[in-house]
C-alpha cells in the first residue's frame, strides 16, 4: 500500500465521493445503539469517526497502508475508537463485532472471497455487512474516457498497453449477491446504482487522484520499468483530458456505477 502512503496526507480534502457514497452506506446499515463495528479499510478514519458517533460501543479501523493509520490514529483514536495497520485478507478477529463496514475498499481486494468468509467469522451470530464499492468494467466513464485521451500520447500508450488493472469488478447485482450467499452470508439489500456528480475538472483530478491514481500507478501493475518522467506526463495527461471533457458551463458529469450490499450472517 506504499501508492496510499504518498496520499494518505491529502486523503481526508480529495475523497469526497468515497465520503459521500460511505454516509449512505452508514444508513443502509441501520447500525444498532451499541453495536462493535470493524471498519475495513478506514483511510484516514474519517468515516470511523462518523461510525462512532452511532453506537456506544467500540469502533476499530484497520487499512494496509501504515500512513493511513497513523493520519487516523492522530486525528481520532479515543477510549472507544482505535486503528490498526491490518490487510483485510489477513482479519483474524472471532466474533467480536456486530457491523462490518467496508466502504471503497472491497474493489482492492485480491481474494474478495477470503475476506468475506474472516468477515463472517468476525461477526456475532446475526451480525450485519455493508459493502459499498465501484462496480462494472465501466466503472467510472469520466475517467476511463481520460485514460483512452491520454494514451493517444504514443509514450503513454506503449508504457499503458501493458497495464494489468488491480481492481477487482463483477458486472451485475446478481454477481455480487451471489458471492455473498457463496460465503454463507443471507442478502438483505444489494444494488448498482449511478452516482452523479458535477465537478470542475479540477475537482474530477482530485477524485481521480484520491483512489483510481493508486491503481493506474502502480508499477507492479505494468511489464518492466517505467521510462523516466513517465508518472508526472500520466498526471499532466489526465488533467488536460478532463479540461477538454468539461461542457460549456466547465462541469464534468462524474457518475460512477457503484454496488451496495447489505447482508446478514
Amino acid at each position: 500500500m506504499e501508492r496510499f502512503d504518498q496520499i494518505a496526507s491529502r486523503y481526508r480534502q480529495t475523497s469526497l465521493v468515497q465520503a459521500s457514497a460511505g454516509a449512505k452506506l452508514i444508513e443502509l446499515l441501520d447500525i444498532p445503539q451499541s453495536a462493535d463495528i470493524l471498519d475495513v479499510g478506514c483511510g484516514t478514519g474519517n468515516l470511523t469517526a462518523e461510525l462512532a458517533k452511532r453506537t456506544t460501543g467500540e469502533v476499530t479501523g484497520i487499512d494496509p497502508s501504515g500512513e493511513m493509520v497513523r493520519v487516523a490514529s492522530e486525528a481520532f483514536s479515543n477510549q472507544r475508537t482505535s486503528f490498526v495497520k491490518m490487510d483485510a485478507e489477513g482479519i483474524a478477529f472471532r466474533e467480536e463485532f456486530d457491523i462490518v463496514y467496508c466502504n471503497s475498499a472491497f474493489q482492492w481486494f485480491r481474494n474478495p472471497a477470503r475476506f468475506l468468509d474472516n468477515a463472517r467469522t468476525a461477526l456475532r451470530p446475526g451480525g450485519r455487512i455493508g459493502i459499498q464499492a465501484p462496480a462494472r468494467h465501466d466503472y467510472c466513464p469520466a475517467f476511463i474516457a481520460a485514460i483512452e485521451t491520454c494514451s493517444e500520447n504514443p509514450e503513454i500508450g506503449k508504457v499503458f498497453s501493458g497495464f494489468r488493472p488491480p481492481w477487482f469488478f463483477l458486472e451485475t447485482e446478481n454477481e455480487y449477491r451471489s458471492l455473498f450467499e457463496q460465503a454463507g452470508f443471507r442478502v438483505l439489500f444489494c444494488t448498482i446504482e449511478e452516482s452523479r456528480s458535477l465537478r470542475t475538472p479540477q475537482q474530477a483530478f482530485d477524485v481521480f487522484c484520491s483512489g483510481a491514481r493508486a491503481g493506474y500507478l502502480d508499477p507492479a501493475c505494468y511489464n518492466g520499468e517505467w521510462p523516466e518522467g513517465f508518472e508526472a506526463a500520466f498526471l499532466d495527461g489526465i488533467h488536460q483530458a478532463f479540461e477538454r471533457q468539461a461542457d460549456n458551463d466547465g462541469m464534468i458529469d462524474l457518475m460512477f456505477h457503484r454496488i451496495f450490499i447489505v447482508a446478514e450472517r
